[in-house]
């Protein structure tokens, strides 16, 4: 606690990870972008490699580019929220919105989020009002950029 309190009075001040919001499959649906803003909406889940290894990424773009809006859904299973949530503070990303999906994907809503989307993850979408990619696979920061960048024109 000193420490952490020596940092604060050198104008350090640590990263707290965000709280994981829970949220239904209806709330996920009923979300509406802006449609003058950018959002950034990745599926991934704890038990995924590439799903692990691309969350810097989203941290990177969200400190680099704060006008867009990330959104992290772990697809882990409802009944292991506290192991998602040590899990996240783990990892300390701050930057990025964490949500927990509460309830399991069925077939009908993965077309209902998107048509393109076969379900794999990690899965992301980036929107623009009407203007919508989808990404399945794991995504590199440069590609991730030309993505926001194509959404954007």
């Amino acid at each position: 606690m000193i420490k952490v309190a020596a940092l604060v009075a050198l104008g350090v001040v640590p990263v707290v990870a965000q709280q994981i919001q829970p949220i239904t499959i209806a709330e996920l649906l009923a979300a509406r972008s802006d449609s003058t803003r950018v959002y950034v909406r990745n599926f991934w889940a704890t038990w995924c490699k590439p799903c692990i290894e691309e969350l810097p990424i989203f941290d990177t773009l969200a400190r680099r580019m704060p006008e867009i809006t990330i959104e992290l859904v772990s697809l882990d299973a409802p009944a292991d929220s506290m192991r998602l949530r040590a899990f996240w503070q783990r990892r300390g990303f701050g930057a990025v919105h964490v949500f927990h999906l509460v309830e399991r994907l069925r077939t009908e809503q993965i077309d209902a989020i998107s048509p393109a989307w076969s379900g794999a993850i990690p899965m992301t979408i980036i929107e623009r009002g009407a203007q919508r990619i989808v990404h399945e696979g794991e995504l590199t920061l440069p590609e991730a950029i030309e993505l926001i960048e194509q959404v954007r024109k």
